[in-house]
């Protein structure tokens, strides 16, 4: 009778975690239906679609030795979300609203595998508060509605941490290669989350250390270690040396400060910006929540040292299914401080395992805070979920708090990614019109054309500044809509290689590492006037168009754009660029 009534318990449970992820789904669905079809991308959201475009042309032509070919060859971008975009655009076709299935996927399998981890931390109602947090998170919910790589990084980070929790210590052969295969897939999901590899193979590597039996276990640790080797190799062995140039130019060299100043763990203000970047992604409550669930697990956790034997509480600790989330808090936490990009959504695959531990730590700190928990979160989810049903709602609307040190800080906000791009300090929330955002695609549509028309399909273009709307991956989007293949847009870079005349001399001239190309060989350049829209650290438009007479080339024609810049196309001599 027992048996009965807890496998009836289990289906019961199964299903209904089965209808929060279809409803959790549908209204992510709807909301992409009714405020992405036809809107703008931000330029990451263009440079993934488009690789997706070009893993897709690349099966149509060469069949699967071209797709793999294709994805294989991505450069410094991941791999993983282009790739299966690409492979579901045969059954859905290629419009806008099909390249967000895999993130609406990703977010319904976080909210799977946030309560499979939970569950096994502390039982069946506290998973329940986890997946009831991690469905309403705010930076999840845009995220899902985004065609980025944070979401497909968080899942296989979250997997990845389920597997080494059921592996029990890679004891169990079967988890033991999923963990393998999961971690192998973090850095082909995302660059950045070869950040979090360390924290999870050391994990691995403590807790099969740890035990008795621990060759048996530390045999299974190699094996692990070897799988994710192998399965990563597939795309950082052909790209590996850029890889490490992008992560250690981006993420520790002098074009990380385009993204943020502040780094290290001993600094106060990084610590400052950290929170408000939870803050931004999440919002106020849910930052708090997590933050006071954070310290009262790190003070449980010494609590609990300091009253037993302390080998003992470690050794058990190290066994727990926490430890593994644990772990990748703390490591993962340190890769964030210690570089000064703060990126896009970089906290994402940290969340699922910081609101598991939080909760944790408020869980069992006190049985009044364990009753009062459900509640809190009730709080907290609806705070992060109402805003972000409609925009039509009067809730979507930013609401911002002034606090000390942390300035002002979001508490809700229901916009995504068209309305926080186009107006990023303002308080946009409605969509685009149809016809600007027409506008803004007809932009690009134009440069494909001139670069056609000029014969420089064979050769490179440049661009001389950095607009957030019209840029080489929105021109490019539109050249492998167009082709169905690309064609080399080096971009100027700044940071990397100076922002005064004499840099932009130096670009259009002689050799310089480029993203998108090298600039000294290019037919074409695209300049614009003003910097409304422009990425800091501002192009100079006068200087840049001055360099361009410099370097060679004289004007063809101009366009405005919806903003109101003007763009200048410009030419040059090239033996690349003559009719065919």
């Amino acid at each position: 009778m027992l048996l009965t009534r807890g496998i009836r318990r289990i289906q019961v449970n199964t299903w209904v975690l089965l209808g929060v992820a279809i409803a959790w789904l549908l209204v992510n669905f709807r909301w992409i239906v009714l405020y992405r079809d036809g809107q703008v991308f931000d330029i990451d959201e263009a440079g993934y679609f488009g690789m997706a475009l070009n893993n897709h042309g690349a099966a149509l032509r060469d069949g699967a030795v071209g797709w793999i070919e294709a994805v294989e060859s991505s450069g410094i971008q991941a791999p993983l979300l282009p790739a299966l975009t690409s492979l579901h655009f045969f059954a859905t076709g290629t419009g806008t609203v099909a390249a967000f299935l895999v993130p609406l996927v990703a977010g319904v399998a976080l909210i799977l595998l946030t309560h499979a981890v939970a569950n096994r931390v502390a039982g069946r109602p506290f998973a329940w508060i986890a997946t009831a947090l991690i469905a309403t998170a705010p930076g999840v919910l845009f995220e899902a509605r985004a065609y980025h790589f944070a979401l497909p990084a968080a899942v296989m980070t979250t997997a990845a941490v389920y597997c080494l929790i059921r592996s029990e210590g890679l004891s169990k052969l079967r988890f033991v290669v999923l963990f393998g295969v999961f971690v192998g897939l973090m850095p082909l999901s995302r660059t950045m989350a070869i950040a979090f590899v360390p924290a999870l193979v050391l994990a691995a590597l403590i807790q099969a250390a740890v035990p008795q039996d621990r060759m048996k276990r530390l045999k299974h640790f190699t094996l692990a270690v070897l799988v994710a080797a192998g399965v990563a190799a597939i795309w950082l062995v052909p790209n590996g040396a850029r890889v490490f140039e992008y992560l250690t130019g981006f993420g520790y060299g002098k074009q990380s400060v385009e993204f943020g100043q502040e780094a290290g763990v001993f600094n106060p203000a990084a610590w400052v910006a950290r929170l408000r970047l939870l803050i931004s992604d999440h919002g106020l409550p849910l930052a708090l929540l997590l933050c006071a669930g954070l310290v009262a697990a790190v003070v449980g956790a010494i609590v609990k040292i300091r009253t037993g034997p302390a080998k003992d509480v470690l050794r058990s600790m190290v066994a727990s299914a926490l430890f593994p989330s644990a772990f990748l808090v703390a490591e993962g936490g340190l890769a964030v401080l210690t570089s000064k990009n703060t990126g896009t959504a970089f906290f994402l695959p940290l969340i699922p395992s910081m609101v598991i531990l939080a909760l944790w730590g408020l869980y069992r700190a006190h049985r009044s805070l364990r009753r009062a928990l459900p509640f809190a979160v009730a709080v907290v989810g609806l705070l992060g979920l109402v805003p972000m049903v409609d925009l039509r709602l009067p809730t979507a609307r930013p609401w911002e708090m002034d606090l000390p040190v942390l300035g002002s800080s979001k508490v809700t906000d229901g916009r995504g990614v068209p309305q926080v791009y186009v107006d990023p300090g303002g308080q946009v929330v409605e969509p685009l019109s149809a016809e600007t955002a027409r506008e803004w695609r007809a932009a690009s549509e134009w440069a494909v054309g001139q670069v056609e028309e000029q014969h420089a399909l064979g050769g490179a273009t440049a661009f001389g500044f950095r607009d957030r709307l019209f840029n080489t991956n929105t021109v490019q989007l539109e050249m492998l809509r167009k082709f169905g293949y690309g064609v080399a847009l080096p971009q100027v870079d700044p940071t990397a290689n100076g922002n005064t005349g004499p840099d932009y001399l130096r670009w259009l001239t002689s050799y310089a590492g480029s993203l998108g190309g090298d600039a000294s060989k290019t037919c074409l350049l695209f300049t614009a006037t003003g910097t409304v829209d422009e990425y800091e650290p501002k192009v100079d438009p006068p200087s840049m168009a001055s360099t361009a007479k410099a370097a060679g080339f004289t004007p063809v024609t101009t366009r405005p754009l919806p903003n109101g810049r003007l763009v200048t196309l410009w030419k040059r001599p090239q033996p690349t660029c003559v009719p065919s």
